[in-house]
Formats: C-alpha cells, structure tokens, sequence
C-alpha cells in the first residue's frame, strides 16, 4: 500500500508530523471505505493520518450529478457553504477587490464590512454571480442546473433539519463565484519526451490559496456525465466550477496572472463565463490541448490567468495564456517570454510568483536537477515541498501510467496549518495514487 516511504516515514506521517521528505506515496484506492449510495451516485471517504478525503461518484444529467452529491453529501456540502464559508468570510475583509466593484455596490460593500463582513462577501458575490449569469446559463455544462439538484439533494437528504432551499441555493451560487471575486496563485509544470524516462508526459498542479476552511473539506468529484467525458474535479463540497481536473483524454490547472507592475491585476470584468466555468467545460467536452485552447479562444473570458493543459494524445503540455483582450500558448521554445527563465527542451513550467519570477532559483533548480528523469514520482516527492508550493492541494498527473496523484493539506481549529504554519500544507503530506482508468470506469449503482 505504501509505495515510494520507508517505514520510518509512515509511522511520521500516522502521526501528522511533517516535513517528511520524500513524501510517502500511498495508493488511494484499497483506503476507501463506502459511506453511501443513491441512485446515481456513491460516496466514499478516505481518511489516513491527517489526511481526510471524500471521493463522490455521480451519474446522469446537470441536474442529477448535482443531486447525487448532495443526497449523498449533504451534512458536509452544508457544513462547508454554510458554517465554514461565512468563518471564511468573516477573516477577509480585506481580501474583497473593491476597485473591481462599480460605485454603488463598491459603497454599499464598504458599509456592511464595518459590521458584517460575510453579509458584504455576499453582496459582492451576489453581484458577480448577476453579472455572469447569462454566459452561466448557455454554459455546455449546465452549472446552474447542477447547482440546482445539488441542493434540492441537500434538502432531500435529511441530514439539514429545516432545510431552507433558497437561503442554501443563494449561498452555493455565491461560493461559485469565490475564485472570480478571489484569485489563486498556483505552481504547474509539464514535462515529456527528453525529459522523462519514457517520454510521457507528467503533469504537476500545486494550488496555493493561503489559510482557509477549504483544505478540511477535499473533495475528489467523480462525474460520469451523460454528455462530454468522465472526467475528476479536485474539489470542495458544493463548488461546480473546476480549478483542478483531469479526464480520460487531458488535465488542466490554472493560476492568476500578476505581475510586478502596478496594478499586478491584468485588466479584466465579470462580462463572461468564470475562468472556473471555461476550466470545467474544456474538462467535460475537450479531448486534446488544442480543443481547449480554441474553447478558451470562443469564449467571453473575464479575468487573466495562465492555465496549464496537458493531453494524452499528444503526452505534451502547453501553458496558454488567458486573459479578457487576448489569448496565447506557450511550449519550450517560448514560455521564457512569461517567466524570464532559461528554456529547457520539452519542459514547460511557471512558479507561484508573479510574472516573469523574480525567484530564478528554485523551480529552475528542480527543473536541471531532475531533467531527463522528470517522473511523476519524483516531481511529486520533490518539488512542491522544496518550493513549498500547494498549500491546500498537489495534483500530479501521469498520462504514460495513467494515474494521479493527489495531496491534500490540513488546518487546525485556529485556520493554520499547524503550529508553525508550514506542517499542513498540502506540500508536505503523503500523496494517494489512483487510477484514473478505475475512477472513470467505476460501475454505476
């Protein structure tokens, strides 16, 4: 079951006592237990060491992928939007982008913060979620159905005594649009051909979002849905939209777009789809990199990002540059134009800083150290805790084995992670490999 730790990092890691390095790779799937089923879904949970996961199963249309989880989820996906969103909320009043706001929301945002912070988050997400509503509503996925079913499940569920459906169904829309109104910043790399052993291609996303609730709720939503492809989204209890996913055919990441310039913001609206919402289509509908970048290019885009694609057919990796006024793709030859480091054949990869990087240390180190010999297994056991990248979670991605590899942070009952802050991450945990042939090919209940 443990794979790459000796046996003295195990008992380290049973213990929650990190950094462990490397980190131990155990494989995910004979450590899940069955919690429940319903008639189009099943859910799973993992827990080892610290580590707590849920892994959800749905099948069927919008409206029943969303209420297989929450029939199945609805304590948590509850607890998550209701209870620990709003503690959320209440912790980053400062965290809104107000020049983003038009005047009148702007002004009354600024009042409520002087005495109810999530009251103000919410009206600032409201405001979001009105805007992008029309592209919402013609999105190939259906996330508003979706969100729809998800909580009419909740309700169903019993497991919410007076379960109040449009108080609930305002609060899932509303956390939809957290990464709009809030941005990530995030590591990704991809390498191939002379930079792995067999010349396939491995995939890192590490997401870095700071403190937060979000590291104690990990999801791994499983879709089979009966339009697109299957496809994973890394995920959090009742969020539709995808920041971390992976299908049969590709997977794909994204971090926000600074830079050192003043604004570090590239220029941009909500007059669009959610960056999270293109990520969650190109997952379902795309099959190579190349169909997601012409998705990416026929869409309103919002906000500034670079999102890391990767495919099997071709097992290579681009980095496209994603914003409001244009859109661009980066290889090897030319990604130097984005971070000033030197190239390196059949390696493409970003940092977590602002753009170009000011740290041409770290990842370039990695990067030469461990070139030719860039496995999935290596990548993930030495890179995100060395740039100390990925704080609520890493996914690594191996598209010639077929597997993924995911780890997954923790906070403690003060909202850090650990005592120095540095042990939860998601960066110095064990991964859990599974197969994504297994994840995508699971019998329906």
């Amino acid at each position: 079951m443990l794979r790459s730790a000796l046996l003295v990092a195990s008992v380290l890691c049973a213990a929650g006592q990190y950094p462990v390095p490397p980190n131990p790779i155990f494989q995910g799937a004979p450590l899940l237990k069955k919690l429940n089923k319903s008639k189009n879904g099943i859910l799973y949970h993992l827990e080892q060491g610290r580590t707590k996961l849920d892994v959800v199963h749905m099948w069927g249309t919008p409206r029943e992928l969303g209420y297989a989880q929450g029939v199945l989820n609805g304590a948590r996906v509850y607890d998550f939007i209701v209870n620990a969103l709003d503690e959320f909320y209440s912790m980053q009043a400062d965290a809104i982008p107000l020049g983003d706001l038009p005047a009148p929301i702007r002004d009354l945002v600024r009042r409520q913060l002087e005495h109810d912070v999530p009251m103000a988050f919410h009206t600032a997400l409201g405001y979001v979620y009105d805007r992008e509503y029309e592209y919402l509503a013609v999105s190939e996925s259906r996330p508003i159905e979706e969100i729809e079913g998800l909580v009419q499940g909740v309700c169903d569920s019993g497991a919410v005594p007076n379960c109040d459906y449009n108080d609930l169904l305002r609060r899932v829309k509303h956390a939809n649009m957290l990464p709009e109104l809030i941005r990530m910043t995030c590591s990704m790399l991809g390498a191939w051909g002379t930079a792995t052993p067999t010349g396939k291609l491995t995939q890192l996303r590490a997401l870095d979002f700071g403190d937060g609730p979000f590291v104690n709720y990990s999801t791994l939503n499983v879709y089979h849905p009966d339009k697109g492809y299957p496809f994973t989204s890394v995920a959090f209890p009742g969020i539709v939209g995808v920041v971390t996913g992976f299908s049969t055919h590709l997977a794909l990441s994204e971090k926000v777009w600074l830079t050192y310039e003043d604004p570090s913001v590239q220029p941009g609206s909500y007059d669009g789809l959610p960056v999270v919402g293109v990520i969650r289509d190109i997952i379902q509908f795309s099959k190579t990199k190349e169909d997601a970048f012409n998705f990416a290019y026929d869409r309103t885009r919002t906000w500034a990002v670079f999102m890391g694609v990767g495919d099997d057919s071709s097992q290579e990796f681009r980095a496209i540059a994603y914003r409001q006024k244009d859109l661009h793709w980066y290889g090897p030859q030319n990604i130097s134009m984005i971070t000033n480091f030197s190239a390196v054949q059949d390696v493409v990869f970003i940092d977590k800083h602002p753009q170009p990087s000011h740290d041409h240390v770290t990842m370039p180190s990695l990067v030469k150290q461990w070139n030719s010999n860039l496995t999935s297994d290596n990548v993930a056991t030495n890179f995100p805790r060395v740039m100390l990248s990925g704080d609520v979670h890493v996914a690594v991605f191996d598209y010639g084995l077929r597997t993924v590899k995911v780890a997954f942070g923790w906070v403690d009952s003060a909202g850090r992670y650990g005592p120095d802050d540095k042990a939860g991450r998601a960066c110095n945990q064990p991964f859990f490999e599974f197969s994504m042939d297994s994840l995508f090919s699971h019998p329906r209940p």
